[in-house]
């Protein structure tokens, strides 16, 4: 039983407007495209509309028109915090084997300058950056987007402590912005893509929804009345400002997807699942950001434009993806080992790529040895989260999407879960992490 159904069966959500299993067909796909990647901050799939997993979504009407022109991809996998998830989509590349196993800061490691990142792999595309790049540690300085590859930053270096007052940095130079945070990353984003020679590769990452929880300006509340948006109060629950906040986001993400060529191809995707404060039901709290159960790491997935085909695909996927689909694009070879291109299913096809998908946490960054090491595998139904010195767990999210029956402690040679155990155990240790 597939997800969707499992909600539905129990009147949780509807249908997935316009979204339909993509044609069997070869899509022409633009090659070489000006490429836009989206990223919103602590955002999972019960934080856009047109996923229909959340029991009240927010207003989202930009990315739900992306999505009905596109390509939706609903068992996509990030890591479940940010740092890690970032230094994936860059790089193509595990956690373990970058050492961004945690959120990145001042005192700790940040992405080694020896890692190729996309805008290194994309030969003779401009490229920049705007918003937030949090992969910046120790020693590594303000100008780490550049010298890691970039050609243009314009955001911050990582979390901020509050969205009308805060510190931007523009090529290494620091100074205080006034400019609500979401409209300066549209905004920065907007005039790059009028500047950038073509083609051209730009990575919007909006600190949004991220906390600090506030309420948006007014401006930006583009949906009815009802929405989150025009409602929200200062001491509104956490869960509306975080959807006010989303829904603002969604605006600007209107406002910039209205400004570049119309053949650009646009990825949007979350970086990790939703935060606990913001969870509610049907999804757990103690399932959220930070933790490596779906809530933590199922995250909105779209692709369209440049000849994508439009419809859902529930193929596994990853955040590592983006670096072989775009190298693919491109044309130019991707060695990175972890990453899997996406552009077959671009093009229609239906046939699985892959058999498996990662996500981990661990502690300290570095190459390890680690304090803690928690690790998560799943395969079409079945999931596996191995963590340092506790039982593994182990899930049918074909009968249980929500993780509240953990299996293992009735898997035992004999019973018919054991090889379905096993074939997970498996994949761990051929990665190495086992």
């Amino acid at each position: 039983m597939k997800f969707t159904t499992y909600l539905l069966l129990f009147g949780l959500t509807a249908p997935l407007s316009g979204a339909q299993t993509p044609r069997n067909e070869t899509s022409p796909l633009l090659r070489r495209p000006n490429v836009l990647v989206i990223l919103g901050d602590d955002m999972g799939v019960d934080m856009v509309s047109c996923y229909a997993e959340g029991g009240s979504p927010p207003c989202t009407p930009n990315i739900d028109a992306l999505a009905t022109r596109g390509l939706l991809f609903r068992n996509a996998w990030t890591n479940p915090t940010c740092s890690p998830t970032r230094a994936e989509l860059l790089t193509g590349r595990y956690g373990f084997r970058t050492g961004i196993g945690q959120p990145v800061h001042n005192g700790n490691q940040g992405l080694a300058l020896s890692e190729t990142i996309l805008p290194e792999l994309l030969l003779g595309y401009s490229s920049s950056i705007s918003g937030k790049w949090h992969l910046s540690g120790q020693g590594q300085g303000k100008d780490h987007p550049r010298t890691s590859g970039f050609g243009y930053h314009a955001g911050s270096m990582g979390n901020i402590s509050d969205y009308f007052t805060w510190q931007k940095v523009i090529n290494g130079s620091e100074f205080t912005s006034t400019t609500y945070a979401t409209t300066d990353c549209a905004d920065e984003a907007i005039q790059a893509a009028l500047t950038m020679p073509e083609p051209w590769f730009l990575y919007t990452a909006f600190q949004a929804p991220h906390i600090p929880l506030h309420v948006p300006p007014k401006g930006l509340c583009a949906c009815p009345v009802s929405s989150n948006c025009d409602v929200a109060q200062s001491n509104s629950p956490k869960p509306r400002l975080t959807k006010a906040m989303t829904e603002a986001m969604d605006t600007e993400i209107g406002r910039l997807l209205q400004s570049i060529p119309a053949d650009t191809l646009v990825i949007f995707m979350g970086d990790n699942g939703t935060g606990a404060s913001a969870t509610q039901p049907p999804f757990d709290k103690t399932h959220a950001k930070g933790t490596l159960y779906e809530g933590g790491v199922n995250v909105p997935f779209i692709i369209a434009g440049a000849g994508t085909v439009q419809g859902e695909c529930l193929a596994l996927v990853c955040s590592t993806d983006l670096f072989a689909t775009l190298g693919d694009l491109a044309a130019v070879p991707s060695a990175a080992e972890d990453s899997v291109s996406l552009v077959p299913y671009m093009q229609g096809s239906q046939k699985p790529r892959r058999s498996s998908v990662y996500a981990e946490y661990f502690t300290p960054n570095g190459p390890g040895p680690w304090t803690t090491h928690t690790r998560a595998v799943r395969n079409d139904r079945y999931k596996l989260i191995r963590s340092t010195a506790v039982p593994d767990e182990f899930y049918d999210l074909q009968n249980d999407p929500f993780e509240q029956i953990d299996l293992f402690p009735s898997i035992g040679p004999g019973s018919a879960l054991w090889p379905h155990y096993h074939r997970l155990v498996a994949e761990l240790v051929s990665l190495g992490v086992g």
